[in-house]
């Protein structure tokens, strides 16, 4: 069986598991009042998208400011939890790596994991599934560390699998979402974006490995800083912001921008910009490139290092632009201003849009399209601060 056909057999095994589930479970509590602060949270999310993991940040910070000594458990992907780590102080008691492709060839390190979790005795776990989805593995993992309650997003009948189903909306911002989850302990929580903090002996190795990478790459630059780029000159070892704007054209699926939207893009950073501009992708978008014009091709770096150096390197730009990316939330959280585009995802639960730092809009390839990617460069661009650049 090909995995299309397997993929569709999982579904409908998980969907009979559900339904027949549900003939068990009783109607979720009711939501408690504010001064039932729990002290020892889980937040836990199993999937693999390294973006939506990103995007719990503001949740944690959340959770944090209200139990400034409370203790705080976070399960998550293992690359994210490696980042967390790296650039986070005191936000999280204890990181609990997920690895699932590991954790699925040895049984027996998943069934470790499980009965730990148990023993850690949670009152309040929170599985942080998408809001307009439902997780069966997450839901039935909550239910087996037995937290005193369990917290998920209110969807349609799944939600007698919590406690405390908490109603939501995929018509705001995911961030804000996320931070719906708390809010019935802390109703005036407050979803604050930012938060990873990258140390200077960080930011030094991510910016060695790249312009290791730029050697032979010939940015979008004004013709008088060109050739000091190419010979290695003015190019700081360690700095915040300052290093010129970043175009990250790697995408997936209906996120995928078209080439147009980079031709728009060339012409009006080569009319407005006044420092380098580099275009970049991940390594599983090599893929994408032979469809781009030849100039795209021949301008962008594949960057293959891991998602620690990729958090020090956006924190090096003055901008980072992209589609709807994982890198894109990135960028976000380590306080790098951003202009999102978007052609086929939703712009009001994924974009960000503050009409200052972050701007967010939609491309349909009208010329008004091209008007509002002018004045969003326009208005990213006059409010760029200039950081003083340690040499």
């Amino acid at each position: 069986m090909n995995k299309r056909v397997l993929k569709r057999l999982e579904k409908g095994l998980k969907q009979l598991l559900r339904r027949l589930l549900l003939w068990f479970l009783p109607a979720p509590a009711p939501i408690p009042p504010k001064h039932n602060l729990p002290g020892k949270v889980l937040v836990f999310r199993l999937d693999q998208r390294v973006g939506n993991g990103v995007m719990l940040l503001p949740l944690l910070k959340a959770i944090r400011r209200s139990l400034p000594e409370g203790e705080i458990h976070l399960l998550i992907h293992h690359p994210v939890a490696e980042l967390y780590r790296a650039t986070t102080t005191g936000l999280v008691d204890r990181l609990w790596p997920y690895d699932q492709p590991r954790l699925l060839k040895r049984p027996w390190q998943f069934w470790g994991l499980l009965r730990s979790l148990k023993r850690e005795h949670f009152d309040v776990a929170i599985t942080a599934h998408n809001p307009d989805n439902f997780s069966l593995s997450q839901a039935l993992l909550g239910r087996w560390i037995r937290p005193r309650c369990l917290v998920g997003f209110r969807w349609g009948e799944n939600h007698r699998f919590y406690d405390l189903a908490v109603p939501s909306s995929p018509e705001k911002h995911y961030t804000d979402a996320m931070v719906d989850l708390w809010r019935p302990f802390d109703p005036p929580a407050k979803t604050e974006l930012g938060g990873l903090h990258i140390s200077a002996p960080l930011r030094r190795q991510a910016l060695g490995h790249f312009r290791e990478q730029i050697a032979g790459k010939t940015p979008l630059l004004p013709p008088e800083a060109l050739a000091g780029v190419q010979k290695g000159e003015n190019f700081p070892e360690e700095t915040e912001g300052g290093l010129g704007i970043l175009v990250w054209i790697g995408a997936t699926g209906n996120k995928i921008l078209p080439a147009e939207v980079w031709e728009c893009l060339r012409d009006d950073l080569a009319r407005q910009s006044d420092v380098p501009v580099f275009f970049a992708a991940g390594p599983q978008d090599g893929a994408l490139l032979p469809q781009y014009p030849s100039w795209l091709q021949e301008c962008t770096i594949l960057w293959k290092e891991p998602l620690v150096l990729t958090a020090a390197l956006f924190s090096a730009f003055d901008l980072f632009i992209s589609g709807d990316t994982g890198p894109m939330h990135l960028a976000v959280a380590v306080g790098c201003p951003t202009l999102s585009i978007f052609v086929g995802s939703r712009i009001q639960q994924y974009g960000y849009h503050d009409g200052k730092r972050h701007l967010a809009l939609w491309w349909d390839g009208s010329a008004e399209a091209r008007k509002n990617v002018q004045k969003a460069l326009k208005r990213l661009l006059a409010d760029r601060e200039r950081p003083t650049v340690k040499r």
